[in-house]
């Protein structure tokens, strides 16, 4: 297949577009959106044809994903992070107690709307806010706790599942 300098392609198991930008007999350097440049095999791209017209959906396309992502963005959540608090300053001995006392009224929040789940943000860091944390919840009835997601980095939330038939005011 021919291809020509300044042509959009696609790579095999990759997704996004790319750009031809330089071509030599077995390779190519393309770069993508955000302006990477890679050195790939010409066997792995493919000519990007755009489409001519409209693209009109019949139906709308859920995917199990789409859905769940949508139900992760609907839990109420508390980044404890101190400017998301607008408590940067406060001297560091009365931190920790402040974020808690805004886990609470927090947690509190979400027990009166009658929410099932809440995440709390507490960040990587060296564990204390996150051990504090999860102090707060471990001897309360009808709470229950778990990681609440999972970067490179470590785990940087907890996600509080409240029972609330069984749950009552921090």
């Amino acid at each position: 297949m021919q291809f020509q300098v300044g042509e959009s392609v696609s790579m095999l198991h990759e997704s996004g577009a790319y750009t031809i930008k330089q071509l030599s007999d077995s390779h190519a350097h393309v770069l993508d959106e955000f302006g990477f440049e890679y050195r790939v095999p010409i066997s792995s791209l493919i000519k990007r044809t755009p489409i001519q017209g409209e693209v009109e959906n019949k139906e709308p396309i859920v995917t199990p994903n789409a859905t769940k992502k949508q139900a992760i963005s609907s839990i109420p959540t508390l980044d404890l992070h101190a400017t998301a608090l607008g408590i940067d300053g406060m001297p560091p001995n009365e931190l920790l107690e402040t974020k808690l006392s805004y886990c609470r009224i927090f947690l509190n929040q979400c027990i009166a709307n009658r929410q099932s789940k809440a995440l709390i943000i507490h960040g990587i860091g060296e564990g204390v806010l996150k051990m504090a944390v999860r102090q707060l919840l471990r001897d309360k009835k009808g709470i229950s706790f778990h990681d609440g997601n999972y970067s490179t980095r470590g785990v940087g939330s907890t996600l509080v599942e409240i029972r609330l038939s069984e749950a009552s005011k921090f």
